[in-house]
């Protein structure tokens, strides 16, 4: 009772961190994207302890309430519902099924190269002033944004894994119940690999947390 109750905070914890950081991106123009992948980081926090439907139902919960506000300007609102609200569920996912790392990549580059498309197609369609900007950019933006994405991707999905490694190691030292336990030690250094597994030190220490339970109740 006291895990599921913990799992259902979290998640709620999640959804209502994501959602300030969204009304924040959505409302201040200089926090735009700042405010998304904040929003991002937070809906991390039920992944960390392998709540994927807990994390759906955060990233739904935030895109219901911020939705009002995001339809004022959609093509600003549209890439967190279309990709980046998503990401962190979609990267455990595929971690979670031992997809082939660099294929997993290629599948997201493609995915957020497709999601910003759709944003500008949006943008040109909707704002008005996206027309005298459309006609100076003319048909190659897509290309820009398909090629130009796929390297701002990279650094963006090795940043997110690296953050989701963060969130696993700090959600690991909450105690099952909801007690916070004694301020950790800073977070071990992983090795350099781009795309490591990031599930690992959530696992090891899983098994640590099992031995101190069965010592702690002999």
């Amino acid at each position: 009772m006291k895990k599921r109750s913990f799992s259902i905070a979290l998640s709620a914890v999640s959804c209502a961190i994501a959602t300030i950081f969204m009304l924040i991106g959505q409302t201040v123009p200089f926090a735009f994207a700042s405010g998304y992948m904040f929003a991002a980081v937070a809906l991390m926090l039920p992944l960390a302890k392998d709540l994927r439907w807990g994390g759906f139902l955060a990233f739904a919960a935030t895109a219901l309430i911020c939705l009002p506000v995001g339809l004022r300007d959609f093509y600003k609102f549209f890439p967190f519902i279309a990709f980046f609200g998503l990401h962190p569920l979609v990267s455990s996912f595929l971690q979670k099924r031992k997809v082939n790392r660099w294929f997993a990549f290629a599948v997201k580059a493609v995915w957020f190269a497709g999601a910003m498309c759709a944003a500008w197609a949006i943008f040109a369609a909707t704002a008005a002033e996206s027309n005298r900007l459309v006609e100076q950019l003319g048909g190659w933006i897509y290309l820009a944004i398909c090629v130009g994405g796929t390297l701002f991707f990279f650094l963006y999905d090795w940043l997110m894994l690296r953050l989701q490694r963060f969130v696993n190691y700090y959600v690991s030292k909450i105690d099952r119940s909801g007690q916070r336990s004694a301020p950790p030690p800073p977070p071990p250094q992983g090795e350099d690999d781009v795309f490591d597994d990031l599930s690992a030190p959530r696992e090891e220490q899983r098994e640590k947390d099992d031995k101190e339970d069965k010592s702690g109740g002999q």
